[in-house]
């Protein structure tokens, strides 16, 4: 294929490889696969992001329960977890 390409004046040369499609399947497989890693890693990124806020929000929520468990030792349950849900529920 090079020796024909090769023997035929540039302009041929360039036509017939615009014309020949024998690697486009490839090429499309390639930009493809490119484009999917690519979406797929933003997605994953944000999705991380979004994780380690809802962990420090958890983090949070718990450290101020374990704080309101231990202060409020007369009160009773259902109105420990109420004030903790209020408090949890404004992070």
């Amino acid at each position: 294929m090079t020796e024909q390409l090769s023997k035929q004046p540039p302009r041929r040369t360039i036509s017939r490889f615009l014309r020949d499609t024998s690697g486009a399947v490839v090429v499309d497989w390639i930009l493809l696969t490119a484009a999917i890693a690519g979406i797929s890693m933003a997605v994953a990124t944000t999705i991380n992001t979004g994780m380690e806020n809802a962990s420090t929000d958890i983090k949070r929520c718990m450290k101020i329960q374990g704080k309101m468990w231990t202060r409020d030792n007369g009160d009773d349950y259902a109105r420990r977890m109420k004030r903790i849900k209020n408090r949890c529920s404004k992070l």
